[in-house]
């Protein structure tokens, strides 16, 4: 197994790292949203070779019959073994099912659900047995998250999620998962005697060989790198199973009595991008392509699935990323250029024309939640800074340099992750920047608008720079410390695209889980989906409780095990 770093320092919600050649085995996957193929990504979001290349003339006819080689039978058939696709496989062996998944990676490295930080959860040993306890209830939770989202999620399932949020962890504890429940950096709604957040304590390479151990243990057979053709279903509309096709080009016909889909979202398929967020600017948290390519959505929505309103994204905080970037913002490891901090750093942004869009404070308090639509929307961005302030972020930081003007502990609870993260190489990095064409040095606000098209630019600057010497900024309220003049030639401009750990939106599902049809909002009987599949778990924009994503994750792939091995005994 290929050796893995611990990731206990990164974000809540994480991508993760390896990259499986598998061009021809991915042919198909960024057509599925045209109706041309099905032969798409079912594991948790995995960078790898980027299936938009892939030729028309190799896929076969969309109504061309499905031919199996074999037939497997199973009682539950797991589409992805990302987080709730492994919790799904569990639970539903557990409850004496034969269960057969289908993961599209090479192997347990492949999925997400390794590498996250940690869930959200309530009512767990862990916060029982926390120094002084917790006062945290399924309410606190449930009622938070349903006003945050102006109750747009399927609230009857959002609470089944948080009332189960105990078993899914203690689930992870029983195959040797160990916690920690910590404050998170960014000021969440539940810190102190509340908590919520648990931190995994175990390392990602003994994580996979935990899932390793626990599938074996288990009797659960996983077929890696084995991907979704379509989904079968019988006269009555009824689903009874998967068609497949592993890497070798072998037709599998997967029989069973219930499939639940765990495919990790649509982050690889720029046209889904397209047609779920309006975007194609959405880049892979970790770098390269993702096998998340949403087929399994599209698979559902042929077969008479309703799909959810809200679409969405859990964004990186790390800073921007661009295409054309060799390090971009990734995890938390300050290993990418550092100009992407511009991105999130609160200095002055603007859109394409160069006008101010947003409060730039929110991408640096609040990157994964509050700030994370308007760069979606008003991609590529753009952030403007001059010498001084690079001066500043190469010598001082931004602590140093924030505190200066006005912040402290009370005021900004962010500022502590900050102290001592000197950008020490960021005049190399704007020169790689420069090289690249994603950044831009001037002497002249004119020019450096010129350079990117930013026509607005020159006057933008100029409003701005009075809302920095009046200290209020009288048009979207950032706080006085985050306005940074843009004064001192030479200027600078980094152009920037966003990135994500995961997509969100998906196929309708009601509080069992099961999956509605679009005709009539009834069940569809024999299928199920859970995770980011899952568009009635989430919201746009993502939840501001560190660990939401994951939590879900686990909690739904629970409950869709627990419903669909009910189904096969009623």
């Amino acid at each position: 197994m290929r050796k893995l770093g611990n990731e206990g320092t990164q974000g809540y919600e994480t991508g993760l790292s390896g990259g499986i050649d598998r061009r021809n085995f991915l042919k198909g996957a960024a057509l599925s949203a045209l109706g041309v193929a099905s032969v798409g990504a079912l594991a948790a979001c995995s960078p790898q070779a980027s299936p938009d290349d892939a030729a028309v003339s190799d896929i076969a006819e969309e109504d061309a019959p499905f031919e199996a080689e074999e037939t497997v039978d199973a009682d539950v058939v797991i589409v992805g073994c990302g987080a709730a696709g492994f919790m799904a496989a569990l639970r539903a062996s557990k409850g004496g099912a034969s269960v057969v998944v289908l993961e599209k990676g090479d192997n347990m490295t492949a999925p997400n659900g390794i590498y996250v930080s940690g869930p959200f959860a309530v009512g767990t040993d862990v916060l029982k047995n926390k120094e002084g306890g917790t006062t945290l209830t399924v309410d606190d939770a449930f009622y938070h998250v349903m006003e945050y989202s102006h109750w747009t999620p399927n609230p009857a399932l959002m609470r089944r999620c948080l009332e189960t949020s105990a078993d899914a962890v203690a689930q992870l504890e029983e195959i040797g998962y160990t916690f920690e429940e910590k404050n998170f950096r960014f000021e969440t709604p539940f810190i102190g005697e509340k908590g919520g957040f648990h931190a995994i304590t175990n390392a990602s390479e003994e994580r996979a060989a935990m899932w390793e151990q626990a599938l074996t243990d288990n009797g659960i057979d996983v077929r890696f790198s084995t991907a979704l053709v379509s989904l079968a279903t019988d006269d009555n509309g009824t689903v009874t199973g998967v068609n497949a096709v592993e890497k070798g080009k072998k037709n599998i016909a997967f029989n069973a009595k219930a499939v639940i889909l765990a495919a990790g979202g649509y982050l690889g398929n720029r046209d889904l991008q397209e047609r779920f967020l309006h975007t194609r600017k959405l880049n892979v948290a970790r770098g390269g392509e993702s096998i998340c390519t949403g087929d399994t959505i599209v698979a559902a929505e042929k077969v008479g699935a309703a799909l959810e309103k809200t679409f969405g994204y859990c964004p990186c905080e790390y800073g921007g990323t661009h295409a054309n970037a060799s390090r971009p913002a990734k995890q938390d490891k300050f290993d990418q250029n550092y100009a992407f901090k511009f991105g999130l750093y609160g200095c002055l942004l603007v859109d394409a024309e160069g006008k101010r869009f947003i409060n730039e404070g929110l991408l640096c308090d609040y990157p994964m939640s509050y700030g994370s639509e308007q760069i979606l929307k008003n991609s590529p961005w753009y952030a403007v800074v001059d010498q001084a302030y690079v001066d500043a972020m190469a010598t001082e930081g931004l602590y140093n340099y924030t505190t200066a003007k006005g912040a402290t502990e009370d005021t900004w609870f962010i500022g502590n992750y900050f102290k001592d993260r000197i950008l020490d190489n960021l005049p190399a990095d704007i020169e790689e920047g420069i090289a690249e064409g994603w950044c831009f040095k001037a002497d002249t606000l004119e020019e450096l608008a010129e350079h990117f098209g930013l026509d607005e630019l020159p006057e933008t600057v100029e409003r701005y720079n009075g809302y920095c010497e009046a200290g209020t900024d009288g048009e979207f309220g950032a706080n006085p410390w985050y306005l940074s003049p843009v004064a001192t030639p030479p200027f600078y401009v980094t152009e920037n695209e966003p990135s994500a750990w995961s997509t969100f939106g998906g196929v309708r599902i009601d509080d069992c889980c099961r999956v509605l049809s679009a005709e009539t909002n009834d069940p569809i009987p024999g299928l199920y989906a859970a995770g980011t599949d899952a568009g009635s778990l989430y919201y746009s924009p993502y939840y501001d409780i560190p660990g939401y994503c994951y939590g879900l994750c686990i909690d739904s792939g629970y409950i869709a095990a627990e419903e669909a091995v009910a189904s096969l005994k009623a």
